[in-house]
């Protein structure tokens, strides 16, 4: 009894302590306008590079390798700083799953970056726009104890999935944009819609497996695996428009580079709806989310 007195004591030091670190650490608005100011600037050099078929110069290259390995430190430091401070894994409201999108995003960045020239550029925006939008309800939010309902290990897995998914499908959407600056008639837009065909396949898996882990959750938590629910639609939704460019063959127009590109942009309005149209405006059983 009295070890577990003295781990309780332990724990109630480390989280006050947490949250005074917490407090004096949570910069996530310079950070976000970092990361958007940074990502654009280099956008700009990978499409100029891209269109003029040479590599963006080194020194760029670096430095946003630089910057999206501080960002990503930063933002492993908060979240596991939030995570100490609630006792539990930081993804139950709207503005630790953008802190997580973001992570998610600078994190496939650092992974792809080398093969895929345009992703760093492109995570540091879906970055920095994830984490305006953090602060956009609360500039440091409160953290409290879950709701029963997202006391559950499959709350984390959840989530950490569809952020996966969202990061990929937003990459798309940039990859998209940045055909567009190029020129949809291009052969570097026949070589980014080849890119962004390839990164939808584990985008649209992430985004079924998220949906499957959520009907699995769902029926634990409320005895149903689908209800109807406006956010379960909507991922349905989703889930069904992306799928359609995974079927060139029986729909022809998407073996075309410059339809792939103006498709996929708008297919991101889904991605939107799902999770901003549903929290903000529509009612359900996911609105706390």
């Amino acid at each position: 009894a009295l070890s577990s007195a003295a781990s309780d004591v332990y724990k109630r030091q480390l989280r006050y302590r947490a949250e005074i670190i917490y407090n004096r650490a949570a910069r996530t608005l310079p950070a976000a306008i970092t990361a958007v100011v940074c990502g654009i600037i280099a956008f700009f050099f990978f499409c100029r590079a891209t269109a003029s078929e040479t590599l963006p110069p080194r020194g760029v290259t670096t430095a946003i390798s630089i910057v999206t390995i501080l960002l990503f430190l930063y933002l492993t430091f908060i979240i596991t700083l939030r995570g100490i401070i609630g006792n539990q894994l930081p993804l139950g409201n709207g503005h630790e799953t953008m802190l997580a999108l973001a992570w998610v995003a600078l994190l496939t960045g650092l992974i792809l970056g080398r093969r895929i020239s345009i992703m760093q550029p492109a995570s540091l925006i879906i970055a920095g726009m994830a984490m305006m939008v953090a602060m956009m309800g609360e500039k440091n939010p409160q953290v409290t104890h879950l709701m029963p309902v997202l006391q559950s290990p499959l709350l984390s897995l959840h989530v950490m999935v569809i952020m996966i998914s969202y990061s990929l499908l937003a990459f798309m959407a940039l990859d998209s944009v940045a055909a567009m600056i190029i020129g949809l008639k291009t052969v570097a837009a026949e070589r980014l819609a080849t890119v962004s065909r390839v990164v939808l396949y584990p985008a649209v898996f992430f985004l079924a497996a998220g949906i499957f882990i959520g009907a699995v959750w769902a029926n634990q938590s409320w005895g149903r695996y689908w209800g109807w629910d406006p956010k379960e639609t909507w991922a349905l939704i989703t889930l069904l428009v992306y799928a359609f460019p995974l079927h060139a063959g029986s729909f022809p127009r998407f073996n075309r580079a410059g339809f792939v590109h103006k498709y996929l942009l708008v297919a991101f309005l889904s991605v939107l709806i799902t999770y901003f149209g549903v929290n903000f405006f529509l009612s359900g059983l996911h609105s706390y989310a």
